[in-house]
């Protein structure tokens, strides 16, 4: 298998990266209906490959409207603007592949024809945003179609990569032929809504593929790795919390450093505000302001977020004070949120937020054989469809509310306990008796 042979990546989002062309189709449906008007057959195909001011203007035309592109576009941004925060996701395996290519020190780019107010909550409510090096959009080269080449080279530019290092990731025709015109490789995801172009696409693009997940058929992509945060309290024993793994990259939260150190663990990185400890003379260091938003530890697991990591564990985090340790869980929460797994554990206690999916827990998960206490915590106002299996006290299809700890003290039954949540964040917690 090749390595990469691309130093960065520009990807379009509606119908490429963004699953969101379902919101257009009902934006369609309630404009025209709003006007006495049902939608033609061809008006998406029609507008596919347009921006969006040409496809305002083109609307106006050919439907003889008494309006304005502008008020046309002004009207199609109301539609659409709490959809794209609430409800737009990701297609399946992208953000896998987004982190894969960030770790691989690949420069990530968007290339979009959509407006910045719509996906910018989007990228970020899927945790997305911070992995890009560039934007750029279409009302930045004039608003015009894709098919000249002019956006892809914008974004190269602002990502500092020559065009000829760059591929494109786009769905439609009218992109991939951009894409080859600015000199840079061009791979298609394929849509229901580019069908018409299937063969042509094919013809053109440098690979096809229905999910991100299939890259894997063109290049090399690096091994899942792992971050470790080194927090600045460790009540534990932190060689029970931490086993080190092959590249694993590690970074300390203030005084964190002085825990990974009588470890014999180097930091790759170091960030704090010094607060709780002098700063290390011997390691790559952050320094940052006492009065900030973040925590140290949050800083850190930011930092290994936008690095690409998908994967943390938070050596510490517990005891001390009580605020401390409720913010370690609401970093947890952070993680979960932008499809990250983290835990959290100090030798005695171990942690970690499942929200709107499942984990599984082994019973000798803070590094002991001796008996646990297992509980579940609802983090959410309420958690629906919630399963435990595994413990000696199980639930299916069961509710969890925050007002109430139902899921306290309860007991393994197997090696593993499996935890999901239709509906929430929950919050599980292994403690040793």
């Amino acid at each position: 298998m090749s390595e990469i042979p691309f130093s960065a990546a520009i990807f379009d989002l509606d119908g490429t990266l963004l699953d969101s062309l379902w919101v257009w189709r009902q934006v369609d449906v309630d404009f025209f209906a709003a006007r006495g008007l049902d939608v033609p057959e061809d008006y998406a195909r029609a507008v596919q490959s347009f921006s969006f001011r040409e496809a305002a203007a083109y609307t106006v035309r050919r439907f003889g409207l008494n309006e304005t592109p502008e008020a046309v576009m002004d009207e199609w941004m109301r539609m659409t603007a709490a959809v794209y925060a609430q409800r737009v996701n990701l297609k399946p395996g992208a953000l896998a592949y987004l982190r894969a290519l960030k770790r691989a020190g690949v420069k990530l780019a968007v290339a979009t024809a959509n407006r910045r107010e719509l996906f910018v909550p989007t990228l970020e409510r899927c945790g997305a945003l911070s992995l890009f090096d560039a934007i750029a959009t279409s009302a930045e080269t004039g608003d015009n179609a894709k098919s000249d080449g002019v956006l892809f080279r914008l974004a190269a530019k602002r990502a500092g990569v020559a065009p000829e290092a760059c591929a494109v990731f786009e769905d439609t025709l009218e992109g991939v032929k951009g894409a080859k015109r600015a000199g840079m490789r061009a791979y298609a995801v394929r849509d229901s809504a580019s069908e018409h172009h299937r063969e042509e696409i094919a013809a053109l693009a440098d690979g096809v593929i229905d999910t991100f997940d299939e890259m894997a058929r063109f290049h090399a992509l690096p091994e899942p790795g792992r971050c470790a945060i080194f927090t600045a309290r460790c009540d534990g024993d932190p060689a029970r919390a931490y086993a080190p793994q092959p590249g694993d990259f590690v970074l300390c939260a203030d005084g964190g450093w002085e825990i990974a150190r009588q470890m014999g663990v180097a930091p790759d990185l170091v960030i704090g505000d010094f607060d709780s400890s002098d700063a290390p003379r011997d390691a790559e260091t952050v320094r940052v302001p006492r009065e900030k938003d973040d925590t140290d530890t949050m800083l850190c697991l930011k930092r290994g977020l936008d690095m690409g990591y998908d994967d943390f564990l938070l050596v510490g985090g517990f005891g001390g004070r009580a605020d401390h340790t409720l913010a370690n869980f609401q970093a947890l929460r952070y993680a979960a949120r932008h499809g990250a797994r983290a835990a959290m554990c100090d030798g005695l206690s171990w942690a970690t937020v499942v929200e709107n999916g499942a984990v599984r827990v082994p019973s000798n998960v803070v590094g002991t054989d001796a008996p646990v206490v297992l509980s579940v915590f609802a983090l959410s106002d309420a958690c629906r469809g919630v399963r435990i299996r595994g413990a000696k006290w199980e639930m299916e299809d069961g509710a969890l509310d925050s007002a109430f700890p139902l899921g306290v003290s309860n007991e393994f039954a197997a090696p593993e306990a499996l935890i999901s949540v239709r509906e929430g964040a929950l919050l599980v917690m292994v403690v040793g008796s």
